[in-house]
């Protein structure tokens, strides 16, 4: 096969309607298991056994939070790529992407923001108040209290947008399965000429 030969056939096969299709829901899946599975693990795997193996609750912090910042950067990334995936869906596929998924992914980005960035920031701000996790000091308690009421406000907000990545996954296979019913063009996902939503 020589070079020219080769060339053809890798364009043709990304200019395939169902390879404009396929890509993009496949980035779509992968966003998403990235944004769910490092919430699982560091919440279900990482987290607990840091606190029973650390022979302080203070070096079991400092993992803990070097752990989160780097859950929060690939979360993020997670985030970039669900997003570009839905744009190119509607750009490359010619797929009308539904106003709920852009809805969804709008929700996740918003409190993905609030524990990612606000709350973590104020909850490394109460550090110092606190002083030891160990040994709070006297005048660091009412901070300790606001800590572990920022800490719950946090778990619950990364699981609502675990959940909501979840719906946007279901979502995606739900309207997918009802658009491949309909009468399928040639060589094409019934989606990629534009007619049907996503």
């Amino acid at each position: 096969m020589d070079k020219q030969t080769y060339k053809q056939k890798i364009q043709l096969f990304f200019t395939h309607p169902k390879t404009r299709f396929i890509l993009p829901s496949t980035l779509l899946y992968v966003g998403i298991m990235i944004f769910v599975g490092s919430l699982i693990m560091f919440g279900f795997g990482v987290a607990p056994v840091l606190f029973k193996v650390m022979p302080t609750k203070d070096l079991a912090g400092m993992a803990n939070q070097a752990i989160l910042s780097r859950m929060v950067i690939l979360q993020g990334i997670a985030l970039l790529i669900m997003a570009g995936s839905l744009i190119l869906l509607r750009n490359w596929s010619g797929v009308i992407v539904l106003k709920s998924m852009w809805f969804t992914i709008g929700c996740i980005s918003i409190l993905y923001i609030l524990y990612g960035i606000v709350i973590q920031q104020s909850m490394l701000s109460l550090n110092s108040s606190i002083g030891s996790f160990d040994n709070p000091l006297e005048s660091g308690k009412q901070a300790l209290v606001q800590f572990r009421q920022l800490h719950k406000l946090y778990s619950f907000l990364s699981s609502f947008a675990a959940l909501l990545s979840i719906a946007l996954m279901i979502l995606h296979m739900y309207i997918n399965r009802i658009t491949s019913k309909s009468p399928t063009p040639p060589y094409g996902h019934p989606s990629s000429e534009g007619n049907n939503p996503i």
